[in-house]
């Protein structure tokens, strides 16, 4: 068993947040020391309106299990992530369903949000900008997300965006009594506290 190529993922990150942090401020840079990064994932689950330009976080947003890891819009502090990957689900259902209960899928798409971007920004910075068909077309593929090519950092404590971007004059009629349920999931490593 090679040690290093089971490691290969760990050693690109902590390469990877060095890098980083040494071109911070000295008085915004991280303890790189204690800081240990871990397979982890983002997502962020709601029940979304068609249309312009549609929030899946809010300050008001509350980490609960199945429906965000996001407390407000940002992580906490010392918590950094490197997003390597995205997916994106949907569902038409019940719009009493509680979001951790919508049976999300990358097949169940509508065509008005396959036609529509994914943007995830930090600072003003576009971080990710994504066509929504394309990352499913990678689920079609057999891969379950989008692999972005480079890295994206999402800073602890910092305000951060994911947001549907519509076409202009979007629609979407649903029946009576139903709502579109979208599920937004970033992979890669968070840092975690060291012993």
């Amino acid at each position: 068993m090679n040690f290093l190529k089971n490691q290969e993922a760990y050693l690109r990150i902590a390469e990877y947040l060095k890098d980083k942090n040494a071109r911070r401020k000295d008085n915004e840079k991280w303890n790189i020391g204690a800081m240990k990064p871990m397979p982890s994932f983002l997502y962020a689950n709601k029940k979304i309106d068609v249309g312009g330009t549609v929030s899946l976080l809010t300050g008001a947003s509350v980490a609960k299990r199945g429906v965000t890891n996001f407390d407000g819009n940002s992580l906490v502090k010392g918590r950094v992530f490197v997003a390597d990957g995205i997916t994106l689900k949907a569902i038409i259902a019940d719009a009493t369903t509680p979001e951790q209960d919508a049976e999300y899928s990358p097949f169940k798409v509508p065509n008005v949000l396959m036609q529509s971007n994914i943007v995830v920004k930090q600072k003003n910075e576009i971080l990710i900008d994504l066509p929504i068909c394309d990352i499913i077309h990678a689920s079609e593929n057999g891969s379950i997300y989008f692999k972005l090519g480079s890295f994206a950092l999402i800073e602890d404590d910092t305000i951060t965006e994911i947001e549907i971007q519509y076409p202009e004059g979007a629609k979407l009629t649903l029946e009576d009594g139903k709502a579109l349920f979208v599920s937004a999931r970033l992979s890669g490593f968070a840092t975690y506290q060291k012993r």
